[in-house]
């Protein structure tokens, strides 16, 4: 195998555009996923009353009448999105789109400040890379906040990096870093990091105390509705402590737990594997050559990874993408200090290739074999009432949340009865309770654990009136 720049420019290139097409097709009619979703309702209620709440998560830690702890940037982006658009499932899901190109337009940016002779060769080749890695296009299509994080974070990054005497520079970064935690409160990794990288290079207190200006202002933000809603304070703090996805996190068995486990986040299956080996095998490979890295990546990035390792509650794979821009400009820098020709990372680069088109391959061909699921819910609207609360999937947002009473959803019941053994009839006796008039049941894209087999007509308080081999619907018995 032969350098990189020695290899033609039209090769690169028409791997690049394979790469970019498949990339494509993964979004054509692209799934929902039930983040999609949750995301989605916040920002539907953000926008329509002023307030991020949920219908859906009734009765969880007070979600229904305001929701305090949340990712309050990227709702208010969502919640923006539809005001002007709607909550289309294409549209919605834009925003990872937007930030996913941002980020590729910081990298090259990164690549063109600071190589000077094989600008396009390793541009081309980074560009690869990103198309090519499962990870990236799967959340570049989701209604998650990770992308627009990742970019904030990479941009807050780049400014110290390139302009860290200026302190206007560093001023923005600080917002930058700022807004990462607006948007997500993992994004202080980005603030702890910038901080701990100037304090580390000796910067002049200026310059820190600018970036801590800049951070300060922007973090304060993410209060404003914590402080004006009643008891906010209160009950941030509440919903903080008791969300039952996190709270096992909370005590001291758990923390350790997280600790220990960390590594998963960067090998928890083969689309963090991929790059994680490749960028592990470059650091030893080149180990010799580690002191000769630029000095704000070789601080800037184990300080990421360790305040991660420190404040996480969950070692959640898709977070790899919050290092993602930082371990690709790694694995640029790391073989442009002596480009190599071993056989080792021949293999280890055709390994992420595979990796990454069965993984593009997998998310068409579950595109193909769902169909678009807002047109097959709207098949199911003249066997639904539309006059009773609906217990259905996540997913059913799309695009049916209007046309409903109210609606609940299956994970409102996994969430309330998480510490209990779930039944089909115990989940008769929630959706009771909790007024539902009908339950919907998705058998084959949204199975449940607690949903009845198949042969089964009855659950307590509920009678299936329709099963098409997989929507399944279950009538209150009056």
């Amino acid at each position: 195998m032969i350098p990189i720049t020695q290899l033609r420019k039209t090769h690169l290139v028409g791997l690049l555009l394979f790469f970019v097409v498949i990339t494509i097709a993964t979004y054509i009619n692209r799934f929902p996923t039930g983040d999609d979703a949750w995301f989605g309702e916040q920002s539907y209620w953000l926008e329509k009353e002023g307030i991020i709440r949920s219908e859906f998560f009734r009765g969880i830690v007070g979600w229904e009448n305001q929701i305090l702890v949340s990712h309050k940037l990227f709702l208010a982006f969502g919640a923006i999105v539809i005001h002007f658009f709607g909550y289309d499932l294409p549209i919605l899901k834009i925003s990872g789109l937007l930030f996913f190109v941002i980020m590729i337009g910081q990298i090259m940016y990164y690549i063109n400040k600071s190589e000077r002779t094989y600008k396009l060769y390793y541009a081309l080749a980074i560009a690869i890379l990103i198309f090519s890695n499962r990870l990236l296009i799967k959340m570049s299509f989701e209604n998650r906040p990770e992308m627009m994080v990742a970019a904030f974070g990479f941009g807050s990054f780049l400014m110290l990096n390139f302009y860290n005497k200026n302190w206007l520079a560093a001023l923005l970064s600080g917002i930058l870093a700022g807004l990462a935690f607006l948007t997500h409160l993992n994004g202080c990794i980005y603030v702890i990091a910038g901080f701990a990288c100037l304090c580390m290079l000796k910067a002049p207190l200026k310059t820190i105390l600018s970036f801590l200006l800049g951070a300060a202002i922007t973090c304060s933000l993410y209060f404003i509705d914590v402080f004006t809603a009643q008891n906010g304070l209160e009950m941030w703090w509440f919903q903080f402590r008791n969300d039952p996805a996190t709270q096992a996190s909370f005590d001291l068995y758990g923390k350790i737990i997280q600790l220990i486990t960390y590594p998963r986040l960067f090998f928890q299956s083969p689309e963090q594997l991929a790059l994680s080996v490749l960028v592990t095998y470059l650091l030893w490979t080149q180990r010799k050559l580690l002191n000769a890295l630029p000095m704000f990546l070789k601080v800037y990035f184990p300080a990421l990874v360790i305040s991660f390792w420190l404040i996480t509650k969950a070692n959640a794979g898709m977070y790899l993408v919050l290092f993602i821009p930082f371990m690709l400009v790694l694995t640029y820098e790391l073989y442009r200090l002596k480009p190599f020709t071993h056989r080792y990372f021949k293999w280890l680069l055709a390994l992420y290739f595979v990796i990454g088109i069965f993984g593009s391959v997998q998310l068409i061909q579950k595109n193909i074999t769902l169909g678009y699921l807002p047109k097959t819910y709207q098949s199911l609207e003249k066997i639904l009432p539309r006059d009773k609360v609906g217990v259905v999937p996540l997913t059913f947002f799309f695009n049916e949340y209007d046309n409903f009473e109210t609606l609940r959803t299956h994970e409102n019941y996994k969430l309330y009865c998480h510490k209990v053994n779930m039944t089909p009839d115990g989940f008769g006796r929630w959706a009771k309770a909790s007024n539902a008039g009908f339950i919907l049941m998705d058998y084959q894209f949204n199975p449940e654990k607690f949903f009845p087999p198949i042969s089964a007509s009855n659950i307590e308080n509920y009678h299936r009136t329709y099963f098409d081999g997989r929507f399944a619907v279950y009538l209150l018995v009056e």
